[in-house]
């Protein structure tokens, strides 16, 4: 009798700076490279292919990665979680392990995603958070920076702020909320939206950096919108100030349900992220 497949989640939390990003690589260091060797060890030897949110970046860094995967050799979520934290190396760590519903799809199934992205303003920088932020030397202008992203907020054409080399079929994105907060001395860019266009996010906040620094007025985004040329936007800031907060999906998905479809492990790279 064969073993029956089941769905699992895993909520992850890493710090990118070693390694080319979340996807595997003919060459490189990938965070599911490590991620799929270290659960097939825990699983004796058992196959498994892990499927994220979405691909990040290299040196980006995540708070709350999802991760699907199916399998026939777990059993118990607590031994999942405890076991792949004992063999994972201290910069990716396992937050949460749970079996979920067999419709389950870590990247097609989610309904909203949380960035923050991490500003340390002025001349003075931080040797315990190196790599986790965004030295800006200039000084900032804040109000100008919320009206700009006030502009973002609701469903656009984001061609203006998408990578070359995105892959997504089309360009078209909403955006529920994008904020500027002063943290003691970070400043922080959160957006939440349905998804995100390959560094999409990062060049959100290089060209709010130029409405800081009084290079572009606020009204420049709606501009970049309706222009739809990425030639005319910003720079795209460093990929080390980036962070994947938060993965939402339909509650009914966290449940186990039926056995798994078998399309499951499809083309999961259809769309990419930060």
């Amino acid at each position: 009798m064969t073993a029956e497949l089941r769905t699992w989640r895993l909520v992850l939390e890493y710090d990118g700076a070693a390694y080319t990003g979340w996807q595997r690589q003919p060459k490189g260091h990938s965070i599911q490279s490590v991620v799929e060797d270290r659960l097939s060890r825990v699983l004796g030897g058992e196959a498994v292919r892990v499927i994220a949110s979405g691909r990040t970046d290299a040196g980006v860094h995540a708070l709350g990665q999802v991760c699907s995967f199916r399998a026939t050799r777990v059993r118990h979520a607590q031994q999942l979680r405890d076991g792949l934290n004992a063999t994972l190396p201290a910069d990716i760590a396992v937050i949460e392990a749970a079996e979920a519903n067999a419709a389950f799809h870590a990247q097609r199934s989610a309904v909203g995603k949380l960035y923050r992205y991490v500003i340390l303003p002025g001349p003075s920088r931080s040797a315990l958070r190196r790599g986790r932020y965004w030295p800006v030397r200039w000084p900032l202008n804040h109000d100008g920076m919320r009206e700009a992203l006030g502009m973002i907020v609701g469903r656009h054409d984001f061609t203006s702020f998408r990578a070359s080399g995105c892959s997504a079929a089309t360009s078209v994105r909403t955006i529920h909320r994008a904020e500027l907060l002063q943290v003691e001395d970070e400043l922080r860019i959160e957006l939440y939206g349905e998804g995100f266009l390959r560094h999409m996010v990062r060049n959100i906040v290089g060209s709010l950096v130029d409405v800081g620094r009084g290079k572009q007025r606020p009204g420049w985004f709606q501009e970049l919108l309706h222009v739809r040329d990425r030639v005319q936007a910003g720079r795209t800031a460093p990929g080390e100030g980036l962070f994947l907060v938060r993965v939402d999906y339909p509650p009914a998905l966290l449940v186990p349900g039926e056995p798994a479809p078998k399309d499951l492990d499809g083309d999961d790279e259809a769309e990419s992220d930060e």
